[in-house]
């Protein structure tokens, strides 16, 4: 049955009786608040080895508004559910009635309460037990004082949207900082609270968090506002900014951030949702997939396809309503995983997959191919120990199924020009859909994910970047697989095998906290800096060693009365030299025209950068 359209019309409200308005308005909070939907294929491990954790099926049904019913259960009660009248939440009340936000943290957090939110924090415990742990809660106690009396434009109250961030991270398997950063990851800009306050209650490493993400969302929004996503090197440029600024913790804050953002895109207006998609499409849709969560990147893109281009999304997403065959993958795994064991032959993982909907979109529009000629819709995976394996069991699936000809491909004995290698073939299922499967052993697989050959790296092609952000790149990639694995609930055999770590160089970390980084300060490549020059914003790249100075004389404005600024800070010696993701601001001596403006874009600047020096 085809879904609705993201156009459609509908009687106007006016027209409507009161009873049924209501209702409409029910529904449409309810559309906002859309979470994920996941269509994971469960598959029966090797008695010996331990699998992957299976590769979700494409956002199809999050894209077009349709909750699970498990995130229908917490969202049913009332986003404001009154304590019962203790002491001390009579006291809390006392003490932030009135109150600014900042006052109201401060007394909240001091009384331990849970403020008149507990629905939303029970939701949220009952999904992830994170959220039992002592900071979290306090931290979701200062976001629901500091946010109190806050809705967003969709209705629902702010702190929803900070939970839901929260919740994102803790999908992912971040520990309990991270977590209470994604809680508090707005109160900065948007209710006023100092890195002070963060650090005296929550710990530098929280408030470094916190001041990471406002940092991040000040650029993005200078970029948005600059239209950095329609230049395509710049917004690739800016990427790399973002990782090298700042704890790459706090990139994965922005990302879940602006996933949710995505989700509840609906009450915008139009002209703001195709600036934010588009953004989103370039610039954050990209840098999931370079952290290795292709599960957001997924939604993200999926997202953004619906608010750019609805027509091509509506044809596209009624046609694979209708060919999606979740049921298929599983039985398909299933019969392989009997094939194998009669042979005797151990993996590691079999998992299935569908190709997301507007990665189809694009390859049908690369390609001129129609949706008949699209044979990689439906996938399957196997790792295996060696090489003799794979061809066994290429062998095996030969047998099992008709194969098409002409889409068998040796990457093992003929690699790609980045290494990568498996055997890829295409069968023909008892349903007559085709299913792509893809065979490698777990060292192939493992090159693709954090090598060389890693998908995030070839889409970079020959492009040069420091060594440091590579570095990066490569941890979070690590972990966020890690943590997936750990979700599972099994021993992982692909991602904590010690041999692996020496094939394949991963950042040292500390022990005690997995998702902890130090940042490299040795630059191996070009810088790259923001410029705010007459009220715009560029990425620049150059090389290394380049002063303020030398940056200048590149500059329109060189020669002119300027004053500068650092980092928010004067600058007095123009032979400094800068660093990667550095924020050089020129500002004109003499007055200019949007004066106003200037003098706001410099406020919300100091703001935010203020921070960053505390």
């Amino acid at each position: 049955m085809p879904l609705p359209s993201p156009l459609s019309t509908s009687p106007s409200p006016a027209s409507q009786p009161a009873s049924i308005r209501v209702a409409a308005k029910g529904a449409n909070r309810r559309r906002a608040m859309t979470p994920s939907v996941s269509c994971p294929v469960k598959c029966r491990p090797h008695p010996c080895l331990a699998p992957q954790p299976p590769a979700p099926s494409p956002e199809l049904l999050a894209a077009r508004g349709a909750p699970i019913a498990g995130e229908l259960r917490a969202c049913r009660s009332p986003p404001y559910l009154p304590l019962s009248r203790s002491a001390d939440s009579l006291e809390l009340r006392a003490a932030c009635r009135g109150a600014p936000p900042a006052s109201r943290a401060r007394a909240a957090v001091a009384l331990g309460g849970d403020g008149p939110s507990a629905a939303l924090i029970a939701g949220a415990q009952s999904r992830h037990a994170i959220f039992r742990d002592e900071l979290v809660r306090r931290a979701f106690t200062a976001a629901e004082a500091a946010h109190r009396g806050q809705v967003r434009a969709s209705g629902d109250p702010y702190l929803q949207h900070c939970v839901e961030t929260a919740a994102l991270l803790a999908e992912l398997g971040a520990g309990p900082a991270v977590v209470a950063a994604g809680l508090l990851h707005d109160t900065v800009d948007d209710a006023g609270l100092g890195y002070g306050f963060i650090s005296e209650h929550f710990g530098a490493g929280v408030a470094d968090l916190v001041k990471g993400v406002s940092n991040l969302s000040h650029l993005s929004k200078l970029a948005r506002r600059n239209d950095t996503a329609s230049r395509i090197d710049e917004a690739d440029r800016l990427r790399i900014v973002f990782l090298a600024m700042e704890d790459a913790r706090a990139v994965l804050i922005k990302l879940a951030d602006r996933l949710h953002n995505m989700r509840t895109l609906d009450s915008l207006s139009k002209t703001k949702q195709q600036s934010v998609a588009k953004e989103t499409l370039e610039i954050f849709a990209p840098l999931a997939n370079q952290l290795g969560i292709l599960n957001w990147k997924e939604q993200l893109e999926n997202l953004c396809f619906k608010y750019l281009y609805p027509e091509n999304f509506d044809e596209l997403s009624t046609k694979l309503i209708e060919i999606y065959n979740i049921d298929m993958i599983a039985a398909a795994t299933r019969r392989l995983e009997q094939a194998l064991q009669v042979r005797g032959l151990s993996y590691y993982a079999i998992y299935g997959r569908h190709k997301s909907m507007y990665s189809i979109y694009r390859k049908m529009a690369r390609k001129k191919l129609v949706m008949d000629k699209i044979y990689d819709i439906h996938g399957v995976r196997v790792i295996l120990e060696n090489k003799a394996d794979c061809f066994a069991t290429l062998e095996i699936i030969h047998h099992l199924w008709p194969r098409i000809p002409g889409k068998f491909k040796d990457y093992i004995n003929s690699p790609k020009p980045n290494r990568y290698q498996s055997l890829h073939t295409v069968v023909l299922t008892e349903q007559t859909l085709p299913l792509e499967i893809q065979i490698r052993t777990r060292d192939m697989h493992l090159q693709a994910e954090f090598g060389i050959a890693a998908h995030w790296r070839y889409k970079e092609g020959e492009r040069s970047c420091c060594t440091s952000v590579s570095e990066i790149v490569e941890w979070v990639r690590w972990v966020t697989w890690h943590c997936q694995t750990l979700n599972t609930g099994y021993p992982s055999s692909l991602a904590c095998d010690a041999s692996s770590k020496e094939t394949h160089t991963i950042p040292s970390h500390s022990d005690a906290c997995l998702l902890s980084y130090s940042k490299q300060c040795d630059h191996k490549g070009p810088v790259l800096v923001i410029l705010l020059e007459n009220e715009k914003m560029s990425v620049q790249e150059i090389p290394q060693n380049w002063t303020i100075l030398d940056l200048l004389k590149r500059s329109s404005n060189y020669g002119m009365p300027l004053r500068l600024r650092l980092n928010c800070h004067a600058v007095h010696n123009w032979n400094q030299e800068l660093k990667m993701g550095d924020v050089l601001e020129l500002i004109p001596s003499t007055p200019c025209k949007s004066r106003g403006h200037t003098r706001e874009l410099h406020q919300k600047f100091d703001h935010r950068l203020a921070v960053s020096q505390s």
